[in-house]
């Protein structure tokens, strides 16, 4: 990875309708991941795809994802062997779904089980925390009227309660479930869901 392409992302994790997918989330993800390294199937890929997973970002953009995985193609093809991006492209598809990739390869998953649960991590984290996460994410779909976005955030946070589990390894489950699960319902509360909890 060269300092331009370093600069690149950074520059663009700079702009100025990201509220929290900045620099410094994706700071925090890496700094996550070194805590976890021992345990990922194919670090280079796994590091790969918190780098580029935003680097696009626009809420009101659908093709945002598919732009993203270009951007890490174009700076990285020529480069990095096929089968590191073809994996780092597959757990960006994963984080940004907010799903497990059907793959028979187990690594992968794990992999990708520990992405997504890295990328939900504030759901645990302490009430302030949480509250400036919640500030932040409604500052990045200021293009939505309040009711819209009141709606939409009641029906993705009321999904996460639905779940089993919120976080999909153990070790974030036992960090991080029921914490995430009252602050969840705190912020459902605060939107005036209390019919529906």
């Amino acid at each position: 990875m060269t300092p331009a392409i370093f600069a690149d992302l950074q520059h663009r994790h700079a702009e100025p309708h990201r509220a929290w997918h900045d620099w410094a989330r994706i700071s925090a993800m890496l700094a996550m991941a070194e805590e976890v390294s021992h345990a990922l199937a194919d670090k280079p890929a796994f590091i790969l795809a918190i780098l580029f997973h935003t680097a696009v970002f626009d809420r009101a953009n659908p093709q945002a994802e598919a732009e993203s995985i270009r951007v890490m193609h174009r700076h990285l093809g020529r480069i990095l062997p096929p089968p590191m991006l073809a994996r780092a492209e597959a757990l960006i598809h994963a984080v940004l779904r907010q799903e497990l990739p059907e793959a028979e390869d187990p690594g992968l998953r794990a992999d990708a089980a520990l992405l997504l649960d890295m990328d939900q991590a504030v759901l645990g984290d302490p009430p302030a925390r949480f509250e400036a996460f919640e500030a932040a994410n409604r500052r990045e779909y200021a293009h939505l009227p309040e009711d819209r976005y009141r709606a939409g955030r009641i029906a993705a946070l009321q999904m996460l309660l639905w779940c089993d589990r919120i976080y999909h390894t153990d070790r974030f489950f036992l960090e991080r479930e029921k914490r995430a699960r009252r602050n969840i319902a705190d912020a459902l509360r605060q939107l005036g869901a209390d019919g529906i909890l």
